[in-house]
This record gives structure tokens, C-alpha cells and sequence, in this order.
């Protein structure tokens, strides 16, 4: 399932998502997002483009996947 989720987020975002398009992939507020980075609790790294917040899709598809086994993420 991985595989193809890294398929729909290169085509629809590209390599890199903002902190806006990860929170609307994860169905969450971008202000929930901002204070799980700051805490450490966000569960990928951060790639920094100056002071703006990126991440990579294959982060963002290991963590759909592991929110996927794990039941906490709305099908």
C-alpha cells in the first residue's frame, strides 16, 4: 500500500509537502501539526527550505502506513 500512496502524493504534491498539504493529507489542523513538530511528537523530520518546514512524501507514506496498522487513521 506504501507504493502507491508515494505514487498519489508525488503526483498530486511532489517530492516535498508543506506543513498546510501534510495537514490536509492527515486530516488534521495545521496549528495540531506546528505544536506535534515543536513538541517532537510529530513522528517524521523536517526538512527546513530556509525558515518554512517541508517533508518529504516517502516520510509522509511510512507514517500513513504505520497510522494505517496502527487504527488511527479514518478509512
Amino acid at each position: 500500500m506504501t507504493l502507491l500512496v508515494r505514487a498519489y502524493l508525488l503526483d498530486k504534491y511532489g517530492p516535498l509537502l508543506t506543513e498546510d498539504q501534510l495537514a490536509e493529507v492527515l486530516h488534521a489542523e495545521p496549528g495540531t501539526l506546528r505544536n506535534k513538530r515543536s513538541a517532537g511528537l510529530l513522528g517524521i523530520p523536517v526538512v527546513r527550505h530556509g525558515q518554512k518546514p517541508l517533508f518529504h512524501i516517502e516520510d509522509v507514506a511510512n507514517l500513513i502506513e504505520e497510522m494505517r496498522e496502527a487504527g488511527r487513521l479514518n478509512r
